[in-house]
């Protein structure tokens, strides 16, 4: 086996292995990592599901990352806590509610969320929306903004989402998150249907980021913080979720249960809840649901990330 502790050691490194440092929960449960060529779904390699793919299973020993020799690797036969699957591209995803994924090229990764309560607790997949959206803005100066429930946007666009799963049962029960996030796309880049509504971080920064970096700051982040997420809830967040929620004070319609429903945003609550102040004056409150945004109250054009949207998923 090769040791991998800087960029570069290994040929033909996509993924920047070197700055993949996601943190002691991550390495110590498990240290296991897929760096796949191209696969159907990150989330069902994860899981045991579809077919075999070409790649290295790296390991953590301690001191840095150890890579098998490039070979066929079969899905995750047991996804444990801090299994991590990259793709450098994916043709078969798909992202919230089934619907089609686009690979518009960036980083495709999906994890096994490490054994926590707090993973478990509602609210935790926006929790873990708003954390992606801080990393990226304070780390990496992009302007991005979280619209309810799993979307990253940077303005009007779509710059990538998060999916998360729960599976299993009783003490086997796991978290999966799934993330993609567009990386170096130009804007001609993205299909036809994407090109007015997707962005990437090489848009909005003009540089490009490498993926390991990103994945592992993201990963590292999270557990950083699950221990305070647990104790404190929201009342460290919410601050900075009043902020950089994309969706509060617009007139948005909300298609959930085959009904639809109109009203402006007002917030998110404790269990990852979007709130609808509806026209009778009611409070409503989703768990999930297809967000159509309405101008501002001040008379802004707003995005239209509509229902039937492609996912930018894994």
């Amino acid at each position: 086996m090769k040791r991998i502790f800087d960029k570069g050691t290994v040929s033909r490194d996509w993924f920047g292995i070197g700055s993949f440092l996601p943190g002691p929960r991550f390495t110590r449960e498990s240290g296991r990592l897929f760096l796949l060529e191209a696969v159907g779904s990150t989330n069902a390699f994860l899981r045991g599901k579809g077919e075999p793919a070409q790649g290295r299973l790296c390991s953590w020993d301690g001191w840095g990352w150890k890579a098998q020799e490039r070979t066929l690797l079969h899905p995750v036969p047991e996804a444990k806590p801090g299994t991590v699957v990259v793709a450098r591209r994916q043709t078969a995803g798909q992202g919230r509610q089934g619907r089609k994924w686009v690979d518009c090229g960036g980083l495709h990764l999906s994890v096994v969320v490490p054994t926590h309560r707090a993973s478990f607790d509602r609210g935790f997949s926006v929790w873990v929306g708003l954390l992606t959206v801080l990393v990226l803005r304070e780390e990496f100066k992009v302007d991005a903004r979280l619209k309810w429930p799993n979307d990253i946007v940077c303005g009007d666009r779509k710059l990538g989402g998060i999916l998360l799963e729960k599976t299993g049962s009783g003490a086997a029960m796991i978290v999966v998150a799934g993330l993609g996030l567009n990386l170096t796309a130009r804007r001609g880049d993205f299909p036809a249907a994407l090109q007015e509504t997707a962005t990437s971080i090489l848009e909005e920064t003009g540089r490009p980021l490498g993926r390991g970096e990103i994945a592992g700051r993201l990963l590292s982040r999270v557990e950083n913080e699950l221990d305070v997420f647990k104790a404190s809830g929201w009342a460290p967040y919410r601050p900075a979720l009043s902020h950089l929620d994309c969706l509060l004070g617009r007139e948005v319609t909300l298609a959930a249960g085959g009904t639809e429903h109109t009203g402006r945003a007002v917030g998110i609550d404790e269990a990852g809840r979007l709130q609808l102040a509806a026209p009778s004056g009611a409070i409503l409150s989703f768990h999930a649901g297809d967000v159509h945004l309405g101008p501002l109250r001040d008379g802004a054009p707003a995005p239209d990330h509509g229902p039937g949207d492609p996912e930018v998923l894994p």
